[in-house]
C-alpha cells in the first residue's frame, strides 16, 4: 500500500503523541508534543499540519505555523518560538512557514517520506503565496564529533559534503540553505545546538 500524505486530522492525535516519543528517545519529555498541543494546532492552522499514512498508520508527521521575519532570524529556543508547544506565535498573516517538528518512524526511514512532507509544505507555501520555510534543524549527528570540532566547524562540514547528518543532510538536498547556528536550541542530551535553516520559494 503506498504511503499518504494528508492534512491531520483529530483522529490522528493519539497515534501522533506515540510516535513523537518513538522518533524523539533522547528529547526532553517537555518537549514532546502533548495531545493538547496538536489540538491546538489544528485549531489555529489546520492546514499547516500534516500526516504520512500506511493504511490508517502514522508513519510520519509535520507540524507548522506562520511567522514573522522578524521574531524568526534571530537567536531562540524552541520551547520559546513554539510557546510551549501550543503555537502562540502564530501569525496569520506571517510571510514565512515555520518549521516546528517533523518526524518519520524509524521503520519507515529512507522511504522518502521526509521529501513527501517538505513537498507538502512547499506547495503550501506557495498556495498562500508566502516567502518561504524556516527551521531549526537538528544535529543528531553531531555527537560522534563534538569532542572534535565545535558545531559551527561540524556544520560548515556537512554543508561542505564533506560529513553527512542524518537530518541536515536530506534538508540541504531539499533546498535548504544554512543561515546560522541555533544554540542550546533544544533539550536534547546529545544534540542540542540546531542549524538555522531556509528555503525561499
Amino acid at each position: 500500500m503506498p504511503i499518504t500524505v494528508v492534512q491531520t486530522q483529530p483522529e490522528h492525535i493519539p497515534q501522533l503523541v506515540i510516535h513523537q516519543r518513538i522518533c524523539f528517545p533522547t528529547l526532553d519529555p517537555e518537549d514532546h508534543f502533548s495531545a493538547e498541543n496538536f489540538a491546538a494546532h489544528l485549531r489555529l492552522f489546520p492546514e499547516g499540519q500534516h500526516v504520512a499514512l500506511d493504511g490508517d498508520r502514522v508513519v510520519g508527521q509535520s507540524s507548522t505555523f506562520r511567522i514573522s521575519g522578524e521574531k524568526v532570524f534571530c537567536q531562540h529556543t524552541f520551547e520559546e518560538i513554539v510557546d510551549h508547544g501550543n503555537f502562540g506565535h502564530h501569525d496569520p498573516n506571517g510571510e514565512w512557514l515555520y518549521g516546528a517538528d517533523m518526524s518519520v518512524h524509524p521503520d519507515y526511514r529512507g522511504r522518502g517520506i521526509s521529501r513527501m512532507l517538505y513537498d507538502a509544505r512547499k506547495a503550501l507555501i506557495r498556495r498562500l503565496g508566502m516567502r518561504g520555510m524556516v527551521a531549526g534543524g537538528m544535529l543528531p549527528g553531531y555527537v560522534a564529533y563534538r569532542d572534535q570540532m565545535p558545531v559551527e566547524e561540524y556544520v560548515a562540514a556537512v554543508v561542505a559534503g564533506r560529513l553527512s547528518d542524518p537530518t541536515l543532510t536530506p534538508q540541504l538536498r531539499s533546498g535548504f540553505t544554512v543561515q546560522g547556528i541555533l544554540y542550546d536550541h533544544i533539550r536534547d542530551a546529545l544534540a542540542p545546538h540546531a542549524a538555522l535553516i531556509v528555503w525561499e520559494a
